[in-house]
C-alpha cells in the first residue's frame, strides 16, 4: 500500500472552516502548532466507521450527568498528582485528548502526526474567539473549567483581568491554586460550581465574560438553571464552544454519527434552541451561531455559540 502524503492545516484552511478572516494574532499562534496530517484510506476510513457504529451499539456505553462528578474528581486529581513547573502544560492536559489517532476537520477524518494536535486544534478556536471578545474585560470566568488549562490562553490576551476557574470538582480547584501557589499562573482564582445547584451567592464582577468549553455538554437538558444564573448575573459577553446538536447535518455520515453519540452520551440538548427562544422574547442577544468543523474520532463538538443578556 503506497504512503499517503503529509498535509499541513495552516491559516488559510482555519478561515474557511470559520468563515472569516483571521487577525494576526491567531495565524502567529496557528504557526507555533504542529498541524500535520494525512488523509485515511478507504479502508481505514472503514475501519474507523465500524469503530464508531460498535461503540454507539454498545449497551453499556456511559451517559453523562450528575452521578459522574466522583470521576471527573478522579481525572482532576490524576492531573494535580502530574502537575510539574517544568511541563505545565502537559501536566495538566486533560488525558481524553489525544486518545484516538483520528479526528475531524471540515467533515472528514484525518490522522494527526502530533500527538498534541487535538488539543491544539481547540486552542486555535479559543485563540481566534478570545481574540475578538475578551481583551477589554475586567473578570473572566470559565465555568466547568476542569484542569484550568484554558485560562491560559485567556491570559494570553487579557493579562489585567481577574481570570476565574470554576468547577465542580474540588481537585479542580486544587490545581488553580497550586498553579498560583507555585509561580506557575497568576491572576486566575477558583471557585466551587456546580452547574446543576448554581451557587447564587458568587456573583459576577462588573464589566465580566464568560465561557464554557465542553462542559455544558455534561449537563443534557437541566441548563436552564445556569442560564438563569447568568441572566441575573448579566456579564457582557458569554462565549460557548460545545457539542451543540441544533447546527449537524444529519444527512452527512460524520455529523449523523456524531448526533447519535450525543444522544447515546445524553449531552447537551435544545440550549441553541432555548437561546432563541429568549431572544425572540427580548431578554439576549445572539452575535455569533457557527460550527467550528473541528472534532475528535466521535463527535463534531466544537460548535460556537457567542450570545449577550440585554441589561
Amino acid at each position: 500500500m503506497p504512503e499517503l502524503k503529509e498535509k499541513k492545516l495552516i491559516t488559510v484552511d482555519f478561515e474557511k472552516a470559520f468563515g472569516e478572516k483571521l487577525s494576526s494574532y491567531v495565524e502567529e499562534k496557528i504557526k507555533q502548532y504542529d498541524f500535520t496530517y494525512t488523509d485515511f484510506t478507504q479502508e481505514e476510513r472503514d475501519y474507523w466507521l465500524r469503530r464508531a457504529v460498535d461503540i454507539l451499539l454498545d449497551p453499556n456505553l456511559e451517559f453523562s450527568g450528575e452521578h459522574r462528578r466522583d470521576q471527573w474528581e478522579v481525572g482532576w486529581g490524576q492531573n494535580l498528582s502530574l502537575l510539574e513547573k517544568e511541563d505545565v502544560m502537559q501536566s495538566i492536559n486533560p488525558h481524553y485528548f489525544g486518545k484516538y489517532p483520528i479526528l475531524r476537520f471540515c467533515q472528514k477524518f484525518i490522522k494527526p502526526i502530533s500527538s498534541n494536535f487535538e488539543v491544539n486544534s481547540l486552542y486555535v478556536i479559543q485563540h481566534w474567539l478570545f481574540d475578538q471578545y475578551l481583551r477589554d474585560s475586567d473578570s473572566i470566568y470559565e465555568f466547568g473549567c476542569g484542569t484550568g488549562h484554558n485560562l491560559f490562553n485567556v491570559q494570553e490576551i487579557n493579562t489585567t483581568a481577574k481570570i476565574w476557574g470554576l468547577d465542580w470538582a474540588n481537585c479542580s480547584q486544587d490545581i488553580i491554586r497550586k498553579l498560583v501557589a507555585d509561580g506557575m499562573a497568576k491572576n486566575f482564582y477558583a471557585h466551587n460550581f456546580d452547574y446543576f445547584k448554581p451557587d447564587e451567592n458568587f456573583k459576577l464582577g462588573t464589566n465580566s465574560a464568560i465561557y464554557t468549553v465542553a462542559s455544558l455538554e455534561q449537563i443534557g437538558t437541566d441548563f436552564k438553571p445556569f442560564v438563569e444564573y447568568i441572566l441575573k448575573n448579566k456579564p457582557n459577553i458569554c462565549i460557548h464552544i460545545e457539542p451543540f446538536n441544533e447546527l449537524l447535518d444529519e444527512k452527512n455520515l460524520l455529523d449523523y454519527l456524531s448526533l447519535r453519540y450525543f444522544k447515546k452520551r445524553r449531552y447537551v440538548n435544545g440550549f441553541i434552541d432555548h437561546l432563541h427562544e429568549l431572544e425572540a422574547n427580548g431578554k439576549i442577544k445572539i452575535i455569533r451561531e457557527q460550527r467550528s468543523f473541528i472534532g475528535s474520532f466521535f463527535i463534531d463538538g466544537y460548535t460556537v455559540v457567542v450570545w449577550s443578556p440585554i441589561i
